[in-house]
């Protein structure tokens, strides 16, 4: 069970309990860095730079805000880790510093390609659209294929 631990207690049955309290940011960096760091590498492929972020994720007081999150903890890790990836990724781009390998863009419209616009490089799907010369529907079919790809298990 995702979130809650069975215990066994003296008398043989079998009882369930919830984790106490909120989760520390040591705890919740314990469990869940190392998914953040991968997400943030994937988005600013320079390591030392993907720690800050990292630093920076854990850090936030918007990650408390992630005890009281509708969906997991994990979900919300996942955004603040993409949100702050993407806003340090920008403030490269502003400066300069991003080689024109990663701003360049192929015509060829694949499915990888939009996702990577879209989730890595921080375009919403408007601006993807935009870029590619293609209509927002066609970069939502794009999204949809990409996931499409992925075996299910």
């Amino acid at each position: 069970m995702n979130e809650l631990e069975r215990l066994n207690d003296n008398s043989g049955h079998q009882s369930v309990s919830k984790p106490s309290g909120p989760l520390t940011s040591l705890e919740v960096y314990d469990k869940y860095g190392a998914m953040a760091y991968g997400i943030i590498l994937q988005i600013v492929p320079q390591p030392n730079l993907a720690q800050e972020v990292l630093v920076n994720v854990f850090s936030s007081p918007l990650l408390q805000s992630c005890n009281s999150y509708p969906f997991t903890f994990a979900v919300c890790v996942i955004k603040l880790a993409r949100a702050k990836a993407v806003e340090a990724k920008r403030k490269l781009m502003t400066i300069g510093t991003v080689s024109t390998e990663q701003t360049n863009i192929s015509q060829e419209s694949t499915p990888e390609l939009i996702f990577d616009l879209a989730f890595r490089q921080g375009f919403s799907p408007e601006e993807v659209a935009e870029k590619l010369h293609i209509s927002k529907s066609e970069v939502l079919k794009a999204f949809h294929d990409f996931f499409k790809s992925f075996p299910h298990s």
